[in-house]
Parts: C-alpha cells; sequence; structure tokens
C-alpha cells in the first residue's frame, strides 16, 4: 500500500464505503497587539479526525487489512508503538458522480493512521458485516479529478 496513486495497480486497498464523516479543516489565529488596536493573523492548520464505516467483504478481506495496518501503529503482543514511517498511510478521499464513473472530488491524505478500529457487531444474523474506523488526518491536499489519472 504505497499509496503513490489511487489508479495505479499495486497493493493498494480500495475500500466500500458505507458511510464517512466530514473531512474539516479548521485554523486559529494569533492576536497580536498593534498600537491601540488588535491584528489577528493565521495560525496551524488542524484536521478533524474522520470516522468511516466500512463494508466488509469476505474477498478482498478489509476488516483482516485494516488490522494489519492498526497492528503497525500499536502492536498488543509487544505493547510497541510503531515507527510514522511504518504506519502512515496515504489516503484518497474520491467522491463519485451519480453514476459512479466520474471522479468529482479528489482529497489526497498524507501522514493518516488508524487511530481507533471497531470490529462490528456479531451477529448470527448473517450479512453485510460493517467496519468502523477513525482516520487521523495530518494533512489534506485538494486535487482535480484529473490529478489522479
Amino acid at each position: 500500500m504505497d499509496g503513490s496513486s489511487p489508479a495505479e495497480f499495486s497493493d493498494v486497498l480500495t475500500l466500500s464505503t458505507a458511510e464517512v464523516g466530514a473531512i474539516e479543516e479548521t485554523q486559529d489565529s494569533i492576536t497580536v497587539h498593534y498600537g491601540n488596536g488588535l491584528i489577528k493573523f493565521p495560525q496551524k492548520i488542524d484536521y478533524g479526525d474522520v470516522n468511516w464505516t466500512l463494508n466488509c467483504y469476505t474477498t478482498p478481506n478489509v476488516l483482516e487489512a485494516l488490522r494489519a495496518w492498526r497492528k503497525q501503529v500499536y502492536d498488543p503482543l509487544t505493547e510497541c508503538l510503531g515507527l510514522p514511517s511504518q504506519y502512515m498511510r496515504t489516503v484518497y478521499f474520491i467522491k463519485y458522480d451519480g453514476t459512479g464513473g466520474q471522479a468529482r472530488d479528489v482529497i489526497k491524505c498524507p501522514g493518516v493512521w488508524i487511530k481507533n478500529l471497531n470490529n462490528g457487531d456479531m451477529t448470527q444474523d448473517g450479512g453485510l458485516v460493517q467496519v468502523q474506523c477513525t482516520f487521523v488526518i495530518s494533512r489534506a491536499i485538494y486535487l482535480k479529478p484529473d490529478e489522479i489519472q
């Protein structure tokens, strides 16, 4: 999962989304005294965590891939945290038109990692298993739809 491009054929994991939260960008301000007044300047940008509900199919095994990624962040067997170079990924959030054929909005987020993983409910009803996870967003780069080809 090198994430260099969502259109290439490699070990990129394509996920079937049931629901994804908003990618929110906020920016604080710094207030500086100037004469008898105040001037505000922009401060650092912060991105909110994104909650994602995914459809888990048997092939490819989405839950297994997410567990392997989460294990790179924190390994419960060794109780060690991983290195950012091992667990941070580039994630593309792509919104398609109503027909699903044309990309309409593309957000490239380098430095994403899984904060938590909900393995889904276990019932005897069968049907589609849904997995929830929270992604931590470090940066967001807004692309044009033709820039992902």
